[in-house]
């Protein structure tokens, strides 16, 4: 495989130092207090083919390292069209700090990075788990169901101003029918709702998946996705189709 994107290695190696130090302070915090703990999480690996004539190979990760602190990532890996080689490249590392033990209500850190020159930023917010909120808990808990908003209130970009608001996620689960179908079914996804300002621009532009995946053995699905991303130039809707395999520690 030819890997034809252009990818900042000053950029990468500030955020993969940065993560090292704090993945490093919290270990120790962990060890420190509490050495019965484990941390829990998960990997999974995701292969897609999109309508639009091109392959994603996509990573998560995510690990509850105390009762308080959770890491979660994602990458992204995008072919060219009709080809195999990869042209595009987007990861987020997010850290989120629960405000207290049984809050539903997370300080969040995020950088982002993707091909190209001096377009990686860092956001600073804050996370609400609708499914954890005491008036909606059992009902989230009855339809089997979480749902989070991440707001994104400071980006810092490659030398330009500070900007205020950018972004704000929805991220949600759900188990279809668990007891019924032996929790082998499920419909995730996200939406990015980028708020965006200054000519042209000044609108709101979406990067959405929703996917649908059904468990044939053990942790490994057949996934399908609908897609929307209102960066592409062209051809903003498109299904994607695959297989996942998720590990569980």
């Amino acid at each position: 495989m030819c890997l034809t994107y252009d990818f900042r290695p000053r950029s990468s190696c500030i955020i993969v130092l940065v993560l090292g130090l704090s993945y490093s302070v919290i270990g120790q915090h962990v060890t420190e207090k509490n050495e019965n703990s484990k941390a829990s999480g998960f990997v999974d690996f995701n292969a897609y083919r999109d309508t639009r004539a091109f392959s994603e190979l996509t990573i998560n990760a995510l690990a509850n390292v105390t009762d308080r602190i959770q890491y979660f990532s994602l990458t992204n890996n995008s072919g060219a069209p009709n080809t195999s080689d990869v042209q595009s490249f987007f990861s987020e590392q997010n850290i989120r700090w629960k405000v207290a033990k049984n809050s539903p209500v997370d300080f969040t850190s995020q950088w982002t990075l993707r091909t190209g020159e001096d377009n990686d930023n860092w956001r600073l917010g804050f996370r609400v788990r609708l499914n954890n909120l005491t008036p909606l808990e059992s009902l989230f808990s009855k339809i089997n169901l979480t749902y989070s908003l991440n707001f994104h209130l400071l980006q810092f970009d490659f030398d330009k101003p500070v900007k205020y608001f950018t972004q704000m996620e929805h991220v949600y689960r759900l188990l279809l029918f668990p007891e019924l179908l032996n929790r082998r079914v499920y419909i995730s996804g996200f939406a990015d709702q980028n708020f965006r300002s200054g000519g042209e621009e000044n609108k709101t532009k979406w990067v959405t998946e929703h996917q649908l995946g059904i468990r044939i053995i053990n942790e490994f699905y057949i996934v399908a996705e609908y897609r929307v991303n209102d960066f592409f130039s062209s051809d903003h809707y498109g299904l994607g189709y695959g297989l996942e395999y998720k590990i569980i520690f």
